[in-house]
């Protein structure tokens, strides 16, 4: 089928009037032939740059912003205003209509996946249509597909995700929205119903250099085009407020807060918290109030959960969370997974910075004199998170197995030294191979202790020298422990 004509009524050219388009595009390489290729600015890079590429590959035609200097074999349009209409063309594109989807956006140093993942799970146990997209890849209704492995995906492999999805009614979806993907403005002008942030800790330093790029980022979340103002935990950034510009104070003004401790915040909440049992949870939201009690066993879950509920309580009332069961609070392989074994209990996490590694430690030091950790630092990525995390490791760990984590083309020696780089020596093993260094922390598994494996958490791979290696952390204990399973 030529989809020209669903488009020309948008671009306002007769000069594709002898095109045959089948598929549209902005990455070059995804050109197949009679593709439509939207030559747009990218990351340090223009698109008019890969115009010859996309010809090679086969494109039909192309839009762009920018005009190109040499002629070419096939017309060019071009648009002033492209980014601002990117969004619409591919909603007409692919026959979508935008009010058919809901848009809601999550964002956060940790806790984004978790969060994402119990807001779409909740509705699909209210048997309603609802995608997550993510760093698990997508989940459309209860069918997961395969993304190219961003956290948030770009807006053209963004609508092939929406195109997926078959429903014939309103649809809710629920984005990762990465600090990356903020910066690059990669959902371009997505209308989202509701946006939350749910903390902000210094990350992803290599990529955004200083913590005040990075807080901008992150708050640039209440400048998408948002229907309601952004939701944002007041509690969890009460350390940053005074670190703060006035353009960021600005920012936060925009938004509507939640909080367990300011009565006077629109959005309350309050919970009894017990790590072997059921926690009470008790909330005011503007519109939904709702008590329960849940079994989650990591307290930050709890409130992911709480955040979860915030980010669609327009949508659900408490007659409909009292119909749920637990497996819609559920959590996403390898978050705060528990492994009950013959021998112990083990916690696998996707913990991958000195922060969430806080979070987790920390708050099981409340329950557990004695953890064993194994844990590594990402190869090729922020430097100088490395030395953080191993202290962080040792003020609450007992033994710490230092480990590969996504070397990429890193040597395992310099992360390691970076790594112990003014820390102790003591009470610490350095294994490269992580099988090895699991195999080795399970001996030290008991039923009194913890056994703490953080940093891969769902990822079935290891990234070394540019190869994926398949390997999953919970795969490898029941390989190791085989029949010692409850």
């Amino acid at each position: 089928m030529n989809k020209l004509p669903l488009i020309k009524p948008l671009i306002k050219t007769n000069e594709f009037d002898d095109c045959f388009i089948t598929s549209i595009t902005d990455n070059s390489k995804d050109v197949l032939e009679n593709s439509l290729f939207v030559a747009r600015q990218g990351e340090g890079f223009h698109g008019k740059e890969f115009i010859k590429e996309a010809i090679k590959n086969g494109a039909s035609c192309v839009i762009s912003d920018q005009e190109l200097e040499e002629e070419t074999d096939i017309p060019i349009h071009y648009i002033n205003n492209l980014e601002d209409r990117v969004t619409e063309i591919l909603f007409q594109f692919h026959e979508l209509a935008a009010d058919d989807f809901i848009f809601h956006g999550v964002t956060g140093t940790n806790g984004k996946t978790t969060t994402a993942f119990m807001a779409h799970n909740i509705m699909r146990e209210l048997q309603k249509p609802s995608i997550y997209i993510g760093t698990l890849g997508a989940i459309i209704n209860d069918d997961y597909m395969q993304t190219k492995g961003n956290t948030t995906p770009g807006i053209f492999e963004l609508f092939e995700i929406l195109k997926a999805c078959k429903n014939k009614q309103k649809t809710y979806v629920f984005i990762e929205i990465s600090s990356h993907a903020l910066a690059q403005k990669r959902l371009c002008n997505l209308t989202f119903f509701q946006t939350i942030i749910l903390n902000i800790q210094s990350d992803h330093l290599d990529y955004h250099k200083t913590e005040t790029n990075y807080i901008d980022a992150k708050l640039s979340i209440t400048n998408l085009n948002n229907l309601n103002p952004t939701i944002i935990p007041i509690d969890q950034i009460q350390d940053l407020l005074p670190r703060l510009s006035v353009a960021q104070g600005e920012q936060l003004l925009k938004s509507n807060f939640i909080s367990a401790m300011d009565p006077s915040a629109p959005f309350k909440y309050s919970f009894v918290y017990n790590p072997e049992g059921s926690s009470n949870i008790s909330i005011n939201f503007p519109s939904l109030t709702y008590e329960a009690s849940i079994s989650l066993f990591l307290k930050f879950n709890i409130e992911n959960y709480i955040s979860a509920l915030a980010l669609i309580s327009k949508h659900i009332n408490s007659n409909d969370l009292k119909g749920t069961s637990n497996t819609s609070i559920k959590l996403p392989m390898g978050r705060g997974e528990i492994l009950r074994l013959k021998k112990g209990k083990i916690l696998i996490d996707y913990a991958h910075d000195y922060q969430s590694m806080l979070n987790i430690l920390s708050e099981l030091h409340n329950y557990y004199s004695d953890i064993v950790l194994i844990f590594g630092c990402g190869g090729d990525r922020d430097k100088s998170k490395r030395s953080k995390m191993m202290k962080v490791a040792q003020d609450f760990s007992n033994k710490v197995f230092f480990t590969s984590d996504n070397n990429r083309f890193e040597s395992f020696s310099k992360i390691a030294s970076d790594a112990m780089n003014g820390n102790a020596q003591a009470d610490v093993e350095i294994i490269e191979d992580r099988q090895e260094a699991i195999t080795s922390a399970l001996q030290h598994l008991t039923k009194e202790n913890i056994l703490v494996i953080l940093g891969k958490g769902h990822e079935n791979f290891m990234e070394i020298s540019g190869k994926k290696v398949p390997f999953n952390d919970r795969d490898c204990v029941y390989k190791i422990l085989d029949n010692e399973i409850n």
